[in-house]
């Protein structure tokens, strides 16, 4: 049986004649060729090429992974789409020492277009591209504005779709004094006098922080916040609230207070195992606040808070 192993059977052939170009789809009849490139006796395609030779005559054949193609010699075929497809899935389920399922093929007369070649084996090789990469370094490929072709474009410069932009909440301060930026997309913070910014470009964060200065107001808070050094606290309702962790970064003399509604109790616990709370009492891990005092937590050491008690002013 004369196969072509080496590409499409109807690539760079000399054609002579009127020939009729056919392929079968949905079987694998790679089986067909031996590992030399040699036919393989009684395989699928042998069998399904002997059928048709009863009533054609065979030009060009080529079985591999993706399909079974060929060419007839149109004035000498008695063949259709229809009475081919047939044939080939009338051979059953096990067709072949390769044991092909024929029973659910396609087979499609295709157009033959002599010397069409391979088309462009680079992006700007093709019609409708840039004819350079030059200085486009990083730019995006899009459709060009009368949408007839691809162009590089700036991503800064696309503008996303109204809704999809990405929408940044309001931020307390400082009970939440960390804002992350997503992706690309631009914040703009217009503080006042007493806000400060401090941003990081390796984490694309902007920590918020607050300048005390003067008398200023107590921060409203709830049970099962974590408290930050160097504010005030006016706690709003019952609950358990965490000292910040102490670190060898910590100076001692920072400082934080806390103070409350007189019907709230309050717990403050330490904010890492091994921290302590120095009172008159001895040390300890947490505090149960339930005077109307103004607890002050002030650093001591890296891993120690003094409490002090004074009026809430």
């Amino acid at each position: 049986m004369p196969v072509r192993t080496n590409g499409g059977v109807f690539n760079d052939q000399m054609l002579t004649g009127s020939l009729s170009h056919w392929v079968v789809t949905g079987a694998d009849f790679s089986g067909a060729v031996d590992q030399y490139g040699q036919p393989v006796p009684f395989s699928a395609a042998e069998i399904i090429f002997k059928n048709i030779e009863s009533g054609a005559y065979i030009n060009i054949m080529n079985p591999n992974s993706e399909n079974l193609s060929f060419a007839l010699e149109a004035g000498r075929s008695i063949w259709t789409a229809e009475s081919l497809q047939e044939m080939i899935r009338g051979l059953g389920t096990d067709v072949g020492v390769d044991h092909l399922d024929l029973s659910d093929v396609i087979v499609e007369e295709v157009p033959y277009i002599f010397g069409l070649g391979g088309g462009s084996e680079t992006f700007l090789g093709l019609t409708d591209t840039p004819d350079s990469y030059s200085g486009s370094a990083g730019y995006i490929v899009t459709v060009s504005p009368d949408e007839t072709g691809l162009i590089f474009t700036d991503p800064s410069t696309i503008i996303p779709p109204p809704g999809t932009q990405n929408a940044f909440s309001f931020v307390e301060v400082p009970g939440q004094p960390t804002l992350t930026a997503v992706d690309e997309d631009t914040l703009t913070i217009i503080p006042d006098p007493n806000i400060t910014l401090t941003t990081d470009p390796l984490t694309n964060t902007i920590t918020i922080g607050f300048i005390k200065t003067g008398i200023y107001s107590f921060v409203p808070i709830t049970g099962g916040s974590t408290l930050v050094i160097d504010n005030r606290y006016f706690i709003t309702s019952d609950g358990t609230l965490t000292l910040p962790t102490l670190t060898a970064s910590n100076t001692p003399g920072e400082a934080l207070s806390v103070t409350k509604r007189t019907d709230v109790t309050a717990t403050i616990v330490v904010g890492e195992a091994g921290d302590i709370i120095n009172t008159d009492l001895g040390p300890t891990d947490s505090i149960i606040f339930d005077a109307t005092d103004q607890l002050i937590f002030v650093v001591s050491s890296e891993s120690s808070w003094e409490l002090q008690i004074g009026a809430a002013t």
